[in-house]
């Protein structure tokens, strides 16, 4: 008798990801070798996100472009970055040891609750901070009709924003969770640790992979909640704050000899 082993449930959420920014020579370098090893690669099609549905070796990668297209307002969040130009890879694992290199963020589902939320008054100082004010993109706040359109049609119809909801409503929450984020106004005491960390309900957060994918503030710990778009495109789940811990590169990962520490 021949026992199969169980498919693997893809709906599951797995309980770590990790980040890979790579530069294109390297791209194009790695991909014949993850081939070789039964890696399945394909681009994200919508948003940048969606390089979260990775599973086992199917992996969903991040052009530079896809940053431009659905989500391109908050794609400025990457094009004024240090990751600016470079391709983005996420898997469920660590891929194998020729890639570490690379690897720049794990991140997972945690169980942290802060004591408590700001209210809107230390929201409306949050984006009034001047790190806020001065790490901010050009396009971040530049909000066409057509945006809020868009948002406020698809979060209805997934039931992540109510009847009456807009984006007028959750404005100052979307500028204000970067903010603290830049400003780290609002920690929690964690591992010795002051970590930042989202500042409002799912419903307020907008462009969370900024925080996922070390945009902002890069290499320093954080608890993120999802945006309705990662939500909706990439099965992040609700009312969960994921630990984003940004690997720690002891050497300049173009030197060669990586040793690597996960920030703590």
């Amino acid at each position: 008798m021949i026992c199969l082993a169980p498919k693997p449930d893809r709906s599951a959420e797995p309980a770590h990801r990790f980040v890979y920014w790579i530069d294109p020579a390297a791209f194009e370098r790695v991909k014949p070798q993850l081939r070789v090893l039964g890696y399945r690669l394909r681009a994200a099609t919508l948003t940048p996100c969606q390089a979260l549905r990775s599973r086992g070796k199917r992996l969903v990668y991040t052009p530079p472009g896809r940053w431009n297209g659905f989500c391109n307002r908050q794609g400025s969040w990457y094009r004024e970055s240090m990751r600016a130009g470079l391709y983005m890879v996420v898997s469920d694992h660590r891929l194998p040891e020729g890639l570490g290199e690379f690897l720049a963020v794990e991140l997972g589902a945690s169980d942290f609750e802060p004591e408590r939320m700001p209210g809107d008054d230390e929201l409306a100082a949050l984006i009034e901070s001047d790190e806020y004010r001065g790490a901010k993109p050009g396009d971040w706040e530049r909000v066409h009709r057509l945006d809020a359109v868009l948002m406020r049609w698809l979060f209805r119809v997934t039931r992540i924003w109510g009847r009456r909801e807009t984006l007028r409503r959750h404005w100052l929450g979307h500028r204000a969770n970067h903010a603290n984020f830049l400003s780290g106004r609002f920690t929690a005491r964690i591992d010795g640790e002051d970590v930042a960390h989202s500042v409002t309900g799912n419903a307020g957060v907008c462009s969370s992979c900024a925080e996922f994918f070390d945009l902002v503030s890069p290499g320093r710990r954080k608890m993120v909640r999802a945006c309705p778009g990662s939500v909706t495109f990439a099965g992040m789940k609700r009312d969960v704050f994921y630990d984003v811990r940004p690997v720690r590169l002891s050497v300049s990962a173009r030197s060669g000899g990586v040793s690597q520490g996960v920030g703590s």
